[in-house]
């Protein structure tokens, strides 16, 4: 009898014994999680969720699109067939540096409205650069997109994207001047009809115009390739006979006060 008495001790001290082990094992790997999340400047609560994911096909992941010479030479301008083949919503390689993928900018940065002139731009491209702009940028920060459709016909394509159509060809400076006019976010961004925003393009720009109100910003310009649409990766690289991705961003006040050219004293 004493020794079944034993026995239940040594047993019940034993299941505590295991249960508290357990618990600290829990305890302190959810807090190394903490840590480590920490250290790569992320909030303790989130969980980094990839992006985007690669998708199957044509020129994803920024590959290039081959088509023979017979096709090519019965192209003008751009490369419209593999324009075609290529999704609207295609992937692109992350190419930030490590530092700039981990680094957390803030939540109040200013709204910007996205300004982009076309006229004969191929239907694929100008989508593919408007799905790129809606797609990779933070839903709170990108007021609008304002197409200009410098004296060419198109259809309203989402909610997000407002439509003006110039009653004459009136050329790109003047186009860029009417999409600033009706603009309504804090920032005004130019970008070219024929290219692709990658993952954390607007973030760092915009945190630049928070930190000075005076300072204007231009992303560094990649190349798409007008004959296979491969993404290039790279510094402030030679464009000539490739589309580029051509940016700069204005501070909203300093364009409708007429100050501009202050920016550039």
């Amino acid at each position: 009898m004493r020794k079944f008495a034993y026995c239940k001790v040594v047993l019940a001290t034993s299941l505590i014994w295991v249960l508290l082990d357990m618990f600290l094992l829990l305890y302190f790997s959810e807090c190394n999680k903490c840590d480590e999340k920490k250290e790569r400047g992320l909030p303790a609560g989130d969980v980094l969720e990839p992006v985007q994911k690669p998708h199957e096909g044509p020129g994803e992941m920024g590959k290039p699109v081959v088509v023979s010479k017979e096709d090519q030479e019965k192209m003008k301008d751009f490369n419209l067939m593999p324009g075609e083949m290529i999704a609207l919503n295609r992937s692109l390689p992350d190419v930030r540096l490590e530092g700039c993928k981990t680094k957390v900018y803030a939540d109040n940065l200013p709204t910007t409205s996205v300004v982009i002139v076309f006229h004969n731009e191929a239907w694929s491209t100008l989508l593919r650069t408007v799905h790129s702009v809606i797609n990779r940028s933070p839903r709170h920060m990108l007021e609008e997109i304002v197409l200009v459709d410098d004296a060419k016909l198109c259809e309203k394509i989402k909610s997000t994207v407002h439509v003006i159509r110039m009653e004459q060809r009136s050329g790109l400076i003047r186009a860029r001047l009417k999409g600033a006019a009706v603009s309504k976010g804090q920032v005004i961004t130019f970008l070219d009809a024929h290219c692709e925003c990658t993952v954390g393009w607007l973030e760092p720009l915009l945190a630049r115009i928070k930190r000075d109100r005076k300072t204007v910003v231009c992303p560094i310009i990649d190349v798409i390739s007008d004959d296979t649409f491969e993404y290039m990766a790279g510094p402030m690289v030679d464009s000539t006979g490739s589309s580029t991705f051509a940016g700069i961003l204005f501070p909203k006040e300093k364009w409708t006060e007429g100050k501009v050219m202050e920016l550039f004293l």
